[in-house]
């Protein structure tokens, strides 16, 4: 994802935020199978495993990541965010903001503050 925009971006005038860390611990049990595994093995009981890999629980209509960009590099971020989608297991969903970066206030209404002269609190 990175270093698709720094190619397609110059200057590199992005900003990417990663919303979701990966947390979670998978664990694996390592079982045996051959003949006499039975003897040599426990089963079940002190089954804890050892860590496997790394994994990040997400639920439904959680946003994963965000990236502000200028409205010229519109179509590079989705692009990008297209590709970064193939490595992701489930179901994305690319969603355009109507806010001015990471703010909580419409484009627009923004725009509308600076040219005033307001002072914006977030």
């Amino acid at each position: 994802m990175n270093r698709n925009l720094t190619k397609s971006i110059k200057n590199k005038k992005f900003h990417l935020k990663i919303k979701m860390h990966p947390l979670h611990i998978l664990r694996n049990n390592k079982m045996l199978s051959r003949a006499g595994a039975d003897r040599v093995q426990t089963g079940m009981r002190n089954s804890f495993g050892k860590p496997e890999s790394i994994c990040a629980r997400v639920k439904k209509n959680k946003s994963i990541l965000s990236v502000r960009c200028r409205y010229k590099d519109e179509d590079n971020v989705i692009n990008a965010l297209k590709q970064a989608c193939y490595k992701v297991s489930g179901f994305q969903i690319i969603q355009i903001s109507k806010n001015w970066g990471f703010t909580k206030f419409k484009s627009q209404q923004f725009i509308e503050y600076i040219k005033k002269g307001k002072k914006l609190k977030n």
